[in-house]
Order: structure tokens, then C-alpha cells, then sequence
């Protein structure tokens, strides 16, 4: 969710290769339009509330935009989707998740510059996600210590304290936005993607 979010700056793509081409590719005005194409792109990763079972059929993952997931990043297999390549030459960002710390060293070996964010306060909105989207999935007792990047790396983005308050949330959003460097900040389609967002979770 935080990767779409971000993926809405003008200096960040989406989490899909066709997408990061188009923006790659683009040419026109940052305008309304610019930001209304990128939104357009992430609602439709919003399943219906009778299909929030099938969530990971609807989101992009990191095989959608790089052509690898986790295991191949471990192993430091090139990246098969070379348009990813360009993205340096355009001051492009693009976003990855790490669900454990330790994983990280993996990807400085493809980006040496990589920002850190990390999820902190989160165990009240895994547990209602979880219920809504994984029903019947018993979660590891060391869930919510293991792998958790250390204090003082990066940006810390508390979810329980601001997901379901979108006054704090977009706050949130926009001081990750100064710590990434990103001088736009789309507030009405990050504030759109939210509403719509949190309706399936409510």
C-alpha cells in the first residue's frame, strides 16, 4: 500500500514493467492527468470486499516490475526486465519490499543507494488485515520481532497510530515523501487511494 503511494510521486514508478515504461517514456506536462493515470492504475489493484481473499491476485508484486522476486535477488541473479536499467538515467526511484532485515544486504548488491523504510507499530493492523484477507492463517509467535530493521535506519512509518486517521496518514505520507527527497506531493490521489483503501479493510 505504502509502495503505491509512493510509486504516485513523479519521481517514483509503479509496481508494474508496463507502467514504469510509460512513465520511462514520458514526455508530457506533471499535471492532473500524469497523477489521474497513475491512481487509475492503482485502484485497479483493489479487489472487490467479497474477493479480499484473493488480494495477492490483485496486487503487483516484484516479478511484475523486475522479472524476479526475493529468491532471485538473493541470489544475485541480474534483473531480466533491463528496462529497470533506465530508470537511474531518469532520477527514477522504484520500490521493493523486504520483509526481513537480514534480506536487505541482498538488494545494495542491485541498489547501493537504497533508502530504508520501515513498518513500526503494526501488530493491530496486521491482525484486522490478516482476518480480512488470510482467514484461517496462523501467524509465527516472533512475527512481530523477527527480521524488524534496527532503530534509527532509515524512515520509521507508523501504521497503527495513522492508518485509519487520514489526517495523520497523509502527514505521514508527506514527511516520507521529504525523507525520499520527492518535491511533489499528489494529497488529493494519495488521499483518493487511502479512502478507497481503507473502505475494503472497515
Amino acid at each position: 500500500m505504502l509502495q503505491n503511494c509512493v510509486g504516485l510521486s513523479r519521481h517514483c514508478v509503479l509496481m508494474k514493467l508496463e507502467y514504469a515504461q510509460w512513465q520511462i517514456a514520458y514526455s508530457g506536462n506533471i499535471n492532473n492527468e500524469f497523477y489521474q493515470q497513475k491512481l487509475n492504475w492503482i485502484l485497479q489493484t483493489l479487489p472487490t470486499k467479497d474477493r479480499m481473499y484473493q488480494w495477492y491476485n490483485y496486487e503487483h508484486g516484484e516479478k511484475t516490475l523486475y522479472g524476479i522476486d526475493y529468491s532471485g535477488f538473493n541470489a544475485h541473479v541480474p534483473i531480466p526486465n533491463a528496462e529497470i536499467y533506465q530508470l537511474a538515467e531518469h532520477n527514477l526511484w522504484s520500490t521493493v519490499t523486504v520483509h526481513n532485515f537480514v534480506a536487505t544486504e541482498h538488494y545494495r548488491y542491485y541498489w547501493p543507494t537504497v533508502n530504508y523504510v520501515t513498518l513500526v507499530n503494526s501488530q493491530a493492523w496486521v491482525d484486522r488485515c490478516v482476518t480480512i484477507k488470510c482467514p484461517g492463517l496462523i501467524k509465527d509467535l516472533d512475527w512481530s520481532t523477527n527480521g524488524i530493521t534496527p532503530k534509527g535506519l532509515g524512515f520509521e512509518f507508523d501504521i497503527d497510530t495513522s492508518m485509519l486517521d487520514t489526517d495523520k496518514f497523509l502527514n505521514q505520507i508527506k514527511l516520507l515523501y521529504e525523507y525520499l527527497n520527492f518535491d511533489d506531493f499528489p494529497q488529493d490521489y494519495i488521499n483518493e487511494y487511502h479512502t478507497r483503501y481503507i473502505e475494503l479493510h472497515v
